[in-house]
């Protein structure tokens, strides 16, 4: 009797059904849960379910939060643990099937962890989703044991189903849309925050001098203070700009290769901003200042944002000591969120191109477009120029446009550029690569469960990446 590859039985699998993996990883993140509070609670989960007061009160005077938020918690070492196990484990069977030395490179120590804080993230939505699951299983049941039962089974089979269709995925994604959120609002904060720190002393010194000052004069000194404050807040801009150029190109040298935003961290030190500010002081970094200016041009938005929104306001609702606190809080949410589209469409980009050195693209686009208007001179009208030149004439003919359409001039057919080696494998536990995609089927010989990843991004099996189907070997 033949045995079926593994890698047929894979292709074959039902789509609908989790995998092996996903199976254990559920079972382990619910039955380490729930075994947890068990231990913690055991009262609870002896006591009969049923609802009554003695009930109740035996849940109210127990620590029942203080438990989950410890089983919880725990979670997070349990599953590294896990991972660091399995990794070892299959770097030993791969020791024993090839007879050679164990690999020089591990596993790093945050993917360990990371596998932590994707249980500890999938539990709650697990628990949630498997109620209906807990309910079913909870019909026959009647004692505490059962109960833990059903409470396991239930929460295993969503947790299941939570890692076969990737939630960490898609909770990935809504953090990192947070973490573009809540850069934007600390970036608007720095924005709003330097100018009142900078213009804190010219503040003092006004109210200071406020008596000695003729009333007169008031126009102008306020007209003054507006100027200083203004500027001081560009030279907080930008030494704010400047000092963050070192703290970046000082984490770039001990940031973790494996850790996440390594790789961000590393294309922001090759920036011109970053590359200059080791080598110019903060006098004479010209991105420093650019980079102020950029924000100080935003701060006058600012400004003229909450003008216009004051207007309405103040034609919506009437005078603002009037205005009810739920129309305060609507209009500053307003405010808030027109700031960040703002900052999103035109100030960070803007600041990025600075900061990489980059040309502006309507001078360059301009620059291509006048030179490709232009079109080839009346070569008729040339050559009657220069004989008048000869004979001393000193009055040009003018140059016309030739009506024959131009020639297209014949470029030297350009080489394709080769590939950059950037796809990693996954193989005995460890990362393995780079390499191009035709070395990944010459050397690694991949196949559609191979896992593979594409520079920093995360793991996937080669089948599942459209680029790499005719890479891939079949066996």
């Amino acid at each position: 009797m033949k045995s079926v590859p593994i890698v047929a039985i894979m292709n074959n699998w039902p789509k609908f059904l989790p995998y092996p993996a996903s199976w254990a990883k559920g079972f382990a993140l619910s039955i380490g849960f729930w075994l947890i509070i068990w231990v913690l609670l055991p009262r609870y989960y002896y006591y009969y379910y049923r609802f009554n007061t003695a009930y109740w009160r035996s849940i109210s005077n127990s620590d029942f939060e203080g438990a989950i938020v410890f089983a919880w918690l725990c979670q997070i070492p349990l599953f590294a643990f896990y991972h660091w196990g399995l990794s070892k484990f299959a770097e030993w069977v791969e020791i024993r099937r090839h007879s050679h030395s164990p690999p020089t490179a591990t596993v790093s120590a945050w993917l360990h962890w990371r596998e932590g804080i994707i249980a500890f993230a999938t539990l709650p939505a697990a628990i949630v989703m498997g109620i209906p699951a807990i309910a079913l299983f909870m019909v026959p049941m009647g004692n505490s044991s059962g109960e833990i039962v059903a409470l396991i089974l239930g929460s295993a089979i969503a947790s299941t189903y939570l890692y076969h269709f990737r939630f960490a995925k898609l909770i990935k994604i809504l953090v990192k849309f947070l973490g573009i959120l809540y850069s934007y609002l600390l970036k608007i904060l720095e924005i709003l925050f330097v100018p009142i720190l900078t213009g804190t002393p010219f503040f003092l010194l006004t109210i200071v001098t406020a008596e000695m000052v003729p009333i007169k004069l008031l126009p102008l000194t306020t007209f003054l203070l507006v100027v200083c404050v203004f500027w001081s807040g560009i030279v907080g801009y930008a030494v704010w700009h400047h000092w963050s150029a070192h703290l970046l190109n000082w984490a770039a040298t001990w940031w973790p290769a494996d850790s996440p935003g390594y790789s961000h961290i590393q294309a922001r030190k090759s920036w011109k901003h970053n590359q200059t500010a080791a080598s110019q002081s903060f006098v004479r970094h010209t991105t420093s200042w650019h980079l102020a200016a950029n924000d100080a041009t935003y701060l006058i938005y600012f400004n003229l944002i909450a003008i216009v929104f004051g207007a309405i306001g103040y034609r919506l609702f009437g005078e603002p000591s009037e205005w009810l606190k739920a129309e305060e809080q609507i209009l500053g949410y307003i405010v808030a969120l027109v700031w960040v589209v703002l900052w999103h469409f035109w100030g960070s980009r803007r600041e990025v191109d600075i900061a990489r050195g980059q040309p502006s693209v309507k001078t360059s686009a301009k620059r291509r477009s006048s030179n490709t208007n232009l079109s080839d001179p009346d070569p008729v009208e040339v050559e009657l120029n220069q004989l008048a030149a000869e004979l001393g004439n000193t009055r040009m003919r003018p140059v016309r446009k030739s009506t024959s359409p131009p020639q297209k001039r014949s470029s030297p057919t350009k080489k394709p550029k080769p590939e950059q080696a950037q796809w990693y494998v996954f193989r005995s536990g460890k990362a393995e690569g780079p390499y191009t995609k035709k070395q990944l089927q010459d050397v690694q010989k991949i196949t559609d469960r191979t896992k593979v990843r594409l520079g920093e991004a995360e793991w996937q099996r080669a089948g599942e990446i459209p680029e790499l189907a005719t890479y891939l070997t079949h066996k």
